[in-house]
This record gives C-alpha cells, structure tokens and sequence, in this order.
C-alpha cells in the first residue's frame, strides 16, 4: 500500500499547503506536526524533506522519489536530514548531544538541513529547554519538525517557538482497509483505530493473537471491575503481566483499559451512536455492566484509567500502575471515594 502511505494520500490539504509555502520560498523554520503515525507524520515531515532535496521534480514540484537524492532521503542516508526518535521511554542525553552539535553545523551537501524530532513528548524538560535556542533561531535554510500524538505533552515553550499544525483523522475507509490488509479482524477495527495503529503496528500486534488476546483479557477485566469481583486484582498476575511483555504492549494495554471506560461513560450519558464507541462489538454488555453504577462512579473511574496511563510514562512500573488502578477501581464502584479524594490532594 506504498500509495497511501505518502503524504499526499494521508493528508493532501496539508501536503498542499507545504506545497505552496516551499514553492513561494516561505516555509517557516520550525513545525510541531500533531497527530498519530499512522495519520502521517513522519511522512508528511519526510515529504517536505523530498521536496527541499529532490533535483527532478515534476511541473507541479513533486519529487520522484527514484533519484538518488530521494532514495537517500527515504532509506535515512542523507546527510542533510536528520532524524532522532525514542529510544525506550524518551530521546537520550546522546541524541540531544548530537541534535545540538548538527545544529550548530552548515548543510554537509548544500544550504539546506532538514530536522526531524519523532516523539518530541519524550523529551525531557531539561533536553527541550536545551534545544530551544536553536529551535527558535535555527540559522537561515534550516527546517525543524518535531512529531507529537500528543500536543499537552510538549513543553509550552517548545510549542511557542513552532508552528502547530494538527493533522486530520484518516478516512475511516482508509484506515479499515491499512488494517484489513494487515491482518486485523474487522470486529477489532475500531479498538485498532482508537489506538491510532499504522498497518505496520496493527500486524505486529496480529503476532501470536496477541491483540484478540488483549481485548479479551482488558474487557474481561474490565466484566469483574465493573461488578466489584476482587478478582479482578487477580487478572493483574495471571494476564496483563503476561501481555505486557515490553513498554510497547503495556501502553496499548493501558490505551485498551481507558477506552473500554470511555466507552462505559458515553453509554452511561446515554451516548450511543456506535461510531462514537471502541468496544463496539460489546456495547450492550458495558451499557448493562455499569447500569447499577453512579453516573459519578463511572466518571471517577474513566478519570482514574487516565491517571493510570500518565503514571506508567513517570517510570512507574507496569505491575504497579495496573495494581493500584485495579484496587483503586473496586473501591470506587463500592461507593467508597476516600483514596481518590486523597490521591487528588496529594
């Protein structure tokens, strides 16, 4: 599916607009490009990179994307972009280190030297603010795009230096078909949207059933939560220490637990448009679950499964992020809010 992978498929509106500011030389010297990989950041940022560099552009400038030029921008050879992305939790001491040093170098092959800063959110305080004057002064022919899903986790500083743009969701067709294509079932189709999975992402999740297997065990999870059953603690050891085998399971874990509860919380304010849901194919049993719940008990917990997830991106271990909210979950549908009171103040 070579085709709708390029930016142009993706996001054509912005693709476009890119277009116009390189053609009318006005392209702004940083970009905080927001969205999920699979609606197209990385390929939007490497589109705009193919078009500064490429020598054989059609009439209407776009690159061929066979020529040398573009083949060592595509394969990540060029000298001229330079990419850095997570390594584990957060971009490393060393990365910045090398990000600074290429900052302060002219362009190796010409006058132009493009940036690319995948998971901006991964970066520390202290590595962001270390980046800034160089973020907000790049020198002239100099392009930075730093990649985010998640806007409210960048530093307001690093946003105020960049020119945000928010790129559009997917066609639901299109990410149905990157999905189909990848193995996933249709019945899983929007739990995979929901967690904003590229193809790529959706096949390897398809490995093992690992996926099939996970929902079953959040919603499972989620069955016994929702009743006050104790033993729900015990799907803590016997299944999601099993399934979250690396930091990349364990936040799709975490994803899967906060939309089963958004779901739960539509359903209880009477929102049931079916495109509105993740665990679609459930609906009715989640509307009966949470029947003999509080509109406040079911709120509570929703914002409970969203604390979870910040928790585990503080390097809190998995075990005990999924622990506490099990716990802190069956007191909260027990009626009894005294630990998320005291959680708040603290």
């Amino acid at each position: 599916m070579e085709r709708e992978l390029t930016a142009i498929a993706l996001q054509p509106e912005i693709t476009a607009r890119f277009a116009s500011l390189i053609e009318r030389g006005t392209l702004a010297h940083a970009y905080l490009l927001v969205g999920n990989v699979n609606m197209g950041t990385v390929a939007l940022a490497t589109e705009v990179a193919l078009r500064l560099f490429c020598p054989h552009q059609d009439d209407q400038g776009h690159p061929d994307r066979t020529c040398p030029e573009c083949q060592r921008v595509l394969s990540g050879n060029h000298p001229d972009v330079v990419v850095a992305r997570p390594e584990g939790r957060q971009i490393k001491v060393d990365q910045v280190r090398y990000l600074k040093a290429e900052f302060s170098k002219t362009g190796v092959e010409g006058e132009k030297k493009v940036f690319i800063i995948e998971g901006a959110e991964t970066l520390t305080g202290s590595a962001a603010n270390s980046l800034l004057k160089f973020i907000e002064e790049p020198g002239p022919g100099v392009y930075i795009f730093l990649l985010t899903p998640n806007k409210n986790a960048v530093l307001q500083t690093v946003q105020s230096r960049c020119q945000v743009i928010e790129l559009r969701p997917l066609p639901s067709e299109m990410v149905k078909e990157q999905l189909q294509e990848a193995g996933v079932p249709e019945y899983l189709g929007p739990l995979a949207a929901g967690l904003g999975l590229s193809a790529k992402q959706g096949a390897s999740l398809m490995e093992d059933d690992w996926l099939p297997i996970s929902v079953k065990l959040v919603f499972d999870w989620f069955k016994e939560v929702a009743s006050g059953d104790p033993l729900s603690f015990v799907d803590v050891q016997t299944g999601f220490l099993k399934q979250g085998s690396d930091r990349a399971k364990q936040l799709v874990l975490l994803d899967l637990v906060t939309m089963v509860w958004r779901d739960a919380l539509l359903l209880k304010n009477r929102v049931t448009e079916p495109e509105r849901l993740h665990f679609r194919q459930w609906q009715a049993e989640v509307a009966q679950l949470i029947m003999p719940s509080s509109a406040q008990q079911v709120l509570v917990a929703s914002e409970l499964t969203l604390e979870g997830r910040h928790l585990l991106d503080q390097n809190i271990s998995f075990q005990n992020v999924v622990e506490q909210l099990t716990l802190r979950l069956l007191l909260v549908m027990k009626g009894d809010f005294s630990e998320e009171r005291g959680s708040n103040r603290e």
